[in-house]
């Protein structure tokens, strides 16, 4: 069984593909820049680099050649990304199995979030007799170590327009094995899983413990959106990003994201992995 993974690079992908070459299955990993994964992923086993380009649809049938199993990073910078998961599946014949990575509350999130327009494509392939399912992750607590490190590392400071809302940050490990156990195991067609991890903090909070591993303080600071949505103009950010920023946080702000999931116990068969786990591996980023 060969398993395609789109964004074979990315903040889950990668992970994907150690999930899945951990469990012996053969993977086609695909980048728009084949040379990048072959040096990511140099040492994990029965990998192939292929060249797959959202926007190059030349790029598509050779990926696709030989998969059974699909994950599925969407286009989120392609200006017409919400039609292009499905015609992907269109053309994706052999393949029986799809993983989709969504978002929690996918399908609160405003119209320019295309998370809900690829679920609908993918639940519409199971009539032709794919099986799929879809992962709603909550936030990554990969977040601290890429996104969020510069500001941390520099200033000390995070600002983001969250309030004092919790969320049951998620390992991107965690992610990725629930998608290896639902490309390779029966069980788990038709499931929507909301991913989490296992407790439930504020940014303050979570601040509180990566500080704690890097021997620092760091700082939580809430802005308002309007803020946040000039910082990340000032940053060259596109306004359908901003968008989509904002419904996230006001997801969070909601409470949305609150809630803590059973499913990478019930689905991988060990807890999901905390804060502190991470943030003492990494406690180097953040000093």
């Amino acid at each position: 069984m060969t398993i395609l993974v789109i964004g074979a690079t990315g903040k889950t992908g990668r992970a994907v593909v150690d999930a899945l070459t951990a469990r012996g299955v053969k993977v086609a990993a695909a980048s728009r820049t084949p040379e990048t994964v072959e040096a990511a992923t140099h040492d994990a086993g029965p990998v192939r680099a292929v060249r797959f380009d959202w926007a190059d649809r030349a790029t598509w049938a050779p990926a696709l050649e030989g998969a059974e199993g699909l994950y599925v990073v969407g286009p989120t910078a392609h200006p017409t990304g919400e039609v292009l998961v499905g015609e992907l599946l269109a053309e994706a014949a052999d393949v029986r199995r799809v993983a989709l990575l969504s978002v929690i509350g996918a399908d609160r999130l405003p119209p320019e979030v295309m998370m809900a327009d690829w679920e609908r494509d993918v639940r519409a392939a199971g009539a032709a007799g794919k099986e799929w399912t879809i992962l709603r992750p909550n936030w990554f607590i990969q977040n601290f170590g890429n996104a969020f490190a510069a500001p941390l590392r520099d200033k000390g400071v995070l600002e983001l327009p969250a309030a004092d809302a919790a969320l049951s940050f998620v390992d991107t490990r965690d992610v990725a094995e629930v998608a290896a156990a639902a490309l390779t195991e029966d069980g788990h067609a038709g499931r929507i899983y909301d991913i989490t991890g296992p407790e439930s903090l504020t940014y303050a909070e979570a601040l509180k413990t990566i500080a704690a591993a890097a021997g620092r303080d760091l700082t939580y600071r809430a802005i308002s959106h309007e803020q946040a949505a000039e910082n990340l103009r000032a940053a060259g950010v596109r306004e359908r990003a901003i968008t989509w920023q904002r419904g996230l946080y006001d997801l969070i702000i909601d409470g949305a994201n609150a809630a803590v999931t059973p499913v990478v116990q019930q689905v991988t068969g060990h807890p999901a992995r905390n804060l502190a786990q991470y943030a003492a591996e990494h406690a180097a980023t953040w000093r």
